[in-house]
Order: structure tokens, then sequence, then C-alpha cells
């Protein structure tokens, strides 16, 4: 097989990526910059959870740009590691701005400080705007792209956080209640940590070549026997090349090799049709092997 065969082909949403990207990375420069200079720690922290979209959509960005990126002897499966790489180092980092979040948030508590309302309510309604528009131009590819769904959702996670910032905001003007600042951060702290653990745990169960979440070992096994001509199957494995790319080996028991080309075939568009598995190993062998594999005395 080539090893052309491995490749996948291009999002046609990766222009729509890249503007959400643009309009997401400008708008948290201008909200750390604000923060920082209105003294608003739920700006800043808003501004984090902005970096959260930006690294995913970096990461849909990267992957779609790794897809052009051809196999090689060296490398059977080209580039697509790198993109679980980079969400699991993006992961760790989200976890640490949330520890900081979380300490400045106590401190401001114990010790609250000025904070210009005005300032932060006009630029969480510009983030606001931005993650609104982001959402839009995202929408229409986040159906049948699974990265493109997932950035979407951060997108809409986002605007939740800057309509926190603009609730805080209105507090501190109308009540002088200065707490809302950090417990609105704290707020947006924990929408980052479940970003960060989800970013974590998929990266993590990748790498270890974990059985995909969507899929279930049994039901995969189940729909195999139910192929004419299939009279068990074992030794299979399920694992993840990277985001949207699954793969499969495993043994194939038949009842007639004669059939060997037919019923691989039927295996294959079963399993790409029902479970999205595109890249299969399948090792077919004749109904024999079972009663040669129960006369193998066993090792002691």
């Amino acid at each position: 097989m080539s090893l052309d065969a491995h490749q996948r082909s291009v999002s046609g949403g990766k222009r729509r990526l890249l503007i959400a990207l643009g309009l997401t990375l400008v708008m948290m420069v201008i909200e750390f910059v604000a923060g920082w200079l209105s003294g608003s720690l739920s700006l800043l922290a808003d501004a984090g959870h902005m970096l959260t979209d930006s690294s995913t959509l970096a990461l849909s960005v990267f992957a779609a740009w790794l897809a052009t990126k051809p196999a090689n002897s060296q490398k059977t499966y080209g580039y697509y590691r790198t993109e679980i790489l980079a969400a699991l180092a993006n992961g760790v980092a989200l976890c640490l701005i949330v520890v900081w979040i979380y300490a400045r948030a106590l401190q401001r508590l114990r010790s609250p400080s000025t904070v210009l309302s005005g300032p932060m309510i006009t630029v969480a309604a510009v983030g606001l705007a931005v993650n609104l528009l982001s959402g839009w131009i995202l929408k229409h590819d986040r159906s049948s792209n699974l990265n493109i769904h997932g950035a979407w959702l951060n997108v809409m996670s986002d605007a939740l956080g800057s309509v926190g910032v603009i609730l805080a905001g209105l507090l501190i003007r109308w009540r002088g209640w200065t707490a809302a600042d950090p417990i609105a951060s704290m707020m947006i702290g924990i929408l980052i940590a479940l970003n960060s653990w989800n970013l974590l745990t998929q990266s993590v169960n990748i790498l270890l070549e974990g059985t995909p979440r969507h899929l279930q070992m049994p039901d995969v096994m189940q729909a195999m026997q139910t192929v004419p001509g299939v009279r068990d199957v074992h030794d299979i494995h399920l694992w993840t090349i990277t985001t949207g790319m699954d793969a499969m080996s495993g043994h194939v028991i038949i009842e007639d090799v004669g059939r060997s080309a037919e019923i691989l075939s039927v295996l294959n568009r079963l399993l790409s049709e029902r479970f999205g598995i595109t890249h299969t190993t399948l090792q077919l062998e004749p109904r024999t092997h079972i009663c040669q594999m129960a006369s193998v005395p066993e090792k002691r």
C-alpha cells in the first residue's frame, strides 16, 4: 500500500478556522492589556479563556496543514501525533493558568483593589461580539468536522465568560461590589479547567493508544461477527492516530478462505460506515486455526 493512503483530506473549513483564530488572538491581546490596565482580574481570566480557544483553533489549523505533509518511510503515519503533543502541552499550560487565576482571586478577596468598571464592561462586550462572530463563522462546518465542533464549543463557552465579566462590571458600577471581579474570574477559571482537563485526558488516551471514547470494543466485535462467513474475531486493537483518524487491527476466523477477498471487503465497509474506522489491518485465518490454537500446550 502506498504511504499516501495514510493521508486524509484537508478540511474545507480551514479558511474559516484561520479567520476565527485571527479574531480570537486579537481579542485575547486586547483583553489582556485592558485587564492589566483596568485592574480587572476577571478580564485577565477571560483573556486566559480565550487562550484555550486560540489553542483549540490553532491545533485545528495545524492538523489541516499537517494533512498536506506526506508520510514517508521514517514516519509512516506522517506527523499527526505532533498535534497530540501540542494539545498535551497546552493542557498543562492552561492548568497552570487556572492555578494563577485562583491564587490572584483569593488574594483579591482578602485585599480588594480598585477596578475600572467602564473599560472592563466595554472590552468584555467587544469580546462577546467577537466570540459570537467566531461561532457564526464556525457553525457552517461544525456538523461535519469534529475538530471544528470542539472549537465552536470552546468559543461559545468563552462567550459565556464574557457575559460573566460584563455582569461583574455592572455590579461594580451599580453596587460598588468589587468582590464580583475575583468571583467572576474564579467562575471563568472553572470553564478553563474543564476545557484543559478534557484536552489532557484525550491527549493522554491517544498517546497511550487507548480505545477511542466513542467506540466500544464489544460492539465492534459483535458487528464483525454478523458478517456472513465470519466465525470468530480475536486480538482486536483499536486506537487513535490523531483527532478524527481511528485505526484498528485484528484477527478474523473465516469459514472459507476462498472467500477471503469478499469477506475482507465487507468487513472494511462495515467498519468504515458504522464506526468510522477507515484504517484497518485484518488478518484472515481459516477455521482450522481455532483447532490448532487449542492443541498448543500451555506454557508453564
